[in-house]
């Protein structure tokens, strides 16, 4: 009785002395929320090279995998099994690296100097167009003696204020401004400096991902007991399936949209020749990259193309307008779900929390990888919360759930 109760009093002590440590260490971290943020934030920039590498070694693994299977074939005749799986998988790397390199070296030639004329080009234009606006302006304001009167008011006190602005704050601003591009030129170097580096460290984890995989699991398996363990690493296959679903999903979406995009607005330019258009590599390339933003990023790619089409010629931006409107519902009712599916297994008010969460912590990155993580984040809570209801003998609240809103066939597929 006196072990019994020497040992119940110990772990009620224990677990105080640990409430206590994890209060006061969450006192520290709010007390010193700056200093931990502004060195996490050095961590980060240390290991840039290894997160981007990390990144490229993820997207480029479906490749390698699928021309390590190809390999393997091509080479059967290589009696020697170690030495068919050590070419089959450096080929499939090296292959994998080229397809990326490929695309950039396509991006930097074809894609960047088309993207650099045309905004020179409406750079150019856009006086034009203002002058003409500023004579539509004053034609209509001659013709309304009231207008005029009180424009003429909103003029000069326009004038005051931007004299007033160009006399005080003007030299600040353009002091700012100097020392931003003398700070943009220096990071552009660092950058590319961390994906030269971040493009070894994917090709040397690319080489040996089959082995990290498994001294990854082995680590897992000597951590927790075995069937703990064991569902770990489903959880951990979960979340590799909905990540490589939908990063991988809706870069090809967004290749393929733009690529749509870009055909459809050069049709339009050959229907009708002779007349200056926006450059269809600029507005394909915008729609391409805000389609791979979950539901904001149709609505902001056009907008913008809509406003630069507008700029150069009001007919290509009315055929850009209703073209992607209909785009649009073809990408949402064919080409996504046929690349994606349903890759997350939440609902669109979910997506939508996920997106404005997650991009207000992270932007861009935050706005794009926020809904896998929302999805895994839901997945665990949904699991933990049948598991509760079986333990406290509810088990009909989950089986009436599943059997009124039942799984897809994706969420099935996800969670076998």
């Amino acid at each position: 009785m006196k072990k019994y109760s020497f040992k119940r009093y110990a772990g009620v002590t224990m677990a105080l002395f640990g409430a206590a440590a994890l209060s006061l260490l969450l006192f520290f971290a709010l007390f010193r929320i700056d200093a931990i943020h502004k060195a996490f934030s050095h961590i980060c920039r240390t290991l840039m090279p290894f997160i981007i590498g990390g990144a490229l070694a993820y997207v480029i693994c479906p490749i390698c995998n699928f021309f390590d299977n190809i390999y393997n074939k091509v080479f059967k005749f290589i009696k020697n099994e170690k030495k068919k799986k050590s070419l089959s998988n450096n080929l499939s790397v090296f292959t994998g690296l080229l397809i990326a390199i490929l695309f950039i070296y396509f991006m930097i030639i074809v894609i960047i100097p088309n993207l650099v004329n045309s905004v020179v080009r409406l750079i150019q234009i856009i006086p034009d167009n203002v002058n003409k606006v500023i004579d539509f302006v004053q034609k209509f304001l001659n013709e309304n003696e009231t207008l005029m009167k009180y424009s003429e008011n909103i003029i000069d006190k326009t004038y005051t204020f931007i004299n007033d602005w160009l006399g005080n704050e003007f030299l600040g601003y353009a002091q700012g401004i100097a020392t931003g591009v003398s700070t943009g030129v220096v990071n552009i170097i660092v950058v590319l400096f961390n994906v030269l580096i971040g493009f070894i460290v994917a090709a040397y984890l690319l080489t040996a991902r089959k082995k990290l995989a498994k001294q990854g699991e082995m680590v897992v398996y000597s951590i927790f007991k075995k069937e703990r363990a064991a569902s770990v690493m489903e959880e951990i296959k979960y979340t590799d399936k909905v990540f490589s679903g939908f990063v991988n999903g809706k870069i090809l979406d967004a290749f393929v949209i733009a690529l749509i995009c870009f055909i459809s607005l050069k049709i339009f330019t050959i229907c009708n020749p002779g007349k200056e258009m926006m450059s269809e590599i600029l507005i394909a390339f915008i729609v391409g990259i805000f389609n791979v933003i979950p539901f904001f990023g149709w609505y902001i790619a056009w907008f913008i193309g809509a406003l630069l089409c507008l700029i150069v010629n009001p007919a290509q931006c009315l055929f850009f307008v209703i073209f992607n409107f209909i785009l649009q519902q073809i990408d949402g009712n064919i080409i996504g779900p046929k690349i994606l599916g349903n890759t997350t297994g939440i609902s669109s008010f979910w997506v939508l929390f996920a997106i404005l969460l997650f991009g207000d912590i992270w932007g861009f990155a935050g706005m794009l990888l926020g809904v896998p993580i929302f999805a895994v984040i839901y997945h665990l809570i949904k699991k933990w919360v049948f598991k509760r209801l079986k333990i406290n003998g509810m088990e009909n609240l989950s089986e009436e759930y599943e059997m009124e809103y039942p799984p897809n066939e994706r969420e099935k597929r996800l969670e076998s």
